[in-house]
């Protein structure tokens, strides 16, 4: 039976874990920003000794101009190869997609892809600034000259705003391959001859374990919030809930309001670090005032959120120019606008109640009856509740009365009326 077992084990087991090659599949999804820098860094800087090959898919309409830099700063400087594929069938590469796509040793495309329009965006316009232009253009096409690629292709994605599918990309040699998906491209580029930093390398992808690599949670965090359709939402919520809660007592539409402030702030260019310093500040702030207000209200919900997100966002860099197509910018722009008008009637609403009830005059001036029952004990330092023709009254009395003995109302002083306990006829 040993023996059979031995015999059976190389057929579940084809192949030693250390002798195939391990590729690393990272996915640049959506708008990028300093939570991709910090994805593609942990795995390019951090985990690089786990992997051969590093494979990173593209759908993109593009994201921030120093964050764009920083991991075309980081493919070069690998000391392992990184390959990248526009991926999935119908996904885009656009704006600072096409950049990193430039940057990596081998592109690839698949059918029904794009990449181009590479023209920068600043304050949500297209920008002619020459000098921009002219370094943008220069890079992208350094970047494809390292790769031996077609340069003048690559400034006309920056000058022209050139959009390539991946036959035409193929054609006029800005891409390698044009593949269906990942693993069909690691079997094109199977026995492939690169140069990384280190030298030549001979690519063995045949056959490969491919890796899906997951974003740690982290990461998924600043994603959310580093996304300008989410930030932008985030400000002007919180400005309209802060609004709110100076117009209404207590402390829960104060404390929700800055939060949201705060977190609106990281898609707009500050600095995620000190974004979380604030809030761990705040978050401490008013964990002691709970402490010692010894109430568990806002305050304590508020500083645990407020906390915990900060130490959560204790990473990233700040933004600069845009590398994103008009496209993006002007469905952001109307999103946000149908966003805050809806949101804004509804605040505003809440808003005309609250001032309205602040400025209304208090119903219960006057005592209902003379009589009534104790809610809650009553004693000369204990403030409790009483009822009286139906409605409860704070009271408390200089001699003890407890809950449902029958009271005679002597004064009022304040809001809290003085009360004394009555003998019931039996």
């Amino acid at each position: 039976m040993l023996t059979l077992f031995l015999l059976i084990l190389p057929i579940y087991y084809p192949s030693i874990e250390g002798e195939q090659v391990k590729v690393a599949w990272l996915k640049i999804e959506g708008y990028i920003s300093p939570a991709t820098v910090e994805y593609i860094k942990i795995n390019l800087v951090e985990n690089v000794q786990d992997y051969e090959i590093f494979l990173i898919t593209l759908d993109t309409l593009g994201g921030q101009a120093d964050a764009t830099l920083e991991i075309i700063k980081l493919i070069q400087a690998s000391e392992k190869p990184v390959i990248c594929l526009v991926y999935p069938e119908g996904a885009d590469a656009m704006s600072a997609g096409t950049y990193i796509l430039m940057a990596c040793r081998i592109a690839g495309m698949a059918p029904y892809t794009q990449i181009g329009a590479g023209q920068p965006v600043v304050e949500g316009v297209p920008s002619n600034d020459t000098k921009l232009i002219n370094f943008l253009s220069e890079k992208i096409a350094s970047l494809a000259k390292m790769n031996n690629r077609n340069e003048t292709a690559a400034r006309l994605f920056v000058t022209k705003n050139l959009v390539l599918g991946p036959e035409e990309a193929l054609k006029n040699n800005v891409i390698e391959v044009v593949a269906r998906s990942p693993r069909e491209f690691l079997e094109k580029i199977d026995g492939w001859e690169i140069t990384i930093r280190d030298g030549v390398v001979k690519l063995n992808t045949r056959g490969s374990m491919l890796i899906e690599v997951d974003k740690p949670f982290r990461i998924i965090f600043m994603e959310f919030f580093s996304n300008p359709l989410i930030s932008s939402i985030l400000l002007g919520v919180g400005i309209l809930v802060l609004i709110l809660g100076f117009t209404s007592p207590g402390w829960g539409a104060e404390v929700a309001g800055g939060i949201l402030i705060l977190l609106g702030l990281i898609g707009h260019g500050f600095d995620v670090n000190l974004i979380g310093l604030l809030l761990v500040g705040i978050g401490g702030a008013l964990l002691m005032y709970e402490v010692f207000s010894q109430t568990f209200g806002a305050a304590a919900v508020g500083g645990i959120l407020s906390l915990s997100m900060g130490i959560v966002l204790m990473a990233g860099s700040p933004p600069r120019q845009q590398f994103v197509s008009q496209l993006w910018f002007n469905e952001l722009i109307s999103t946000v606008s149908i966003a805050m008008i809806i949101i804004s009637i509804f605040f505003g609403f809440l808003i005309y109640k609250a001032i309205k009830t602040i400025r209304s005059k208090p119903y219960l001036e006057e005592i209902p009856a003379e009589y009534g029952r104790a809610v809650d004990l009553l004693t000369p330092r204990a403030i409790g509740y009483v009822r009286l023709g139906g409605e409860l009254w704070k009271a408390r009395s200089e001699k003890e009365v407890k809950p449902g003995e029958m009271i005679r109302v002597i004064k009022k002083v304040g809001d809290v009326l003085l009360v004394e306990p009555v003998e019931e006829e039996k």
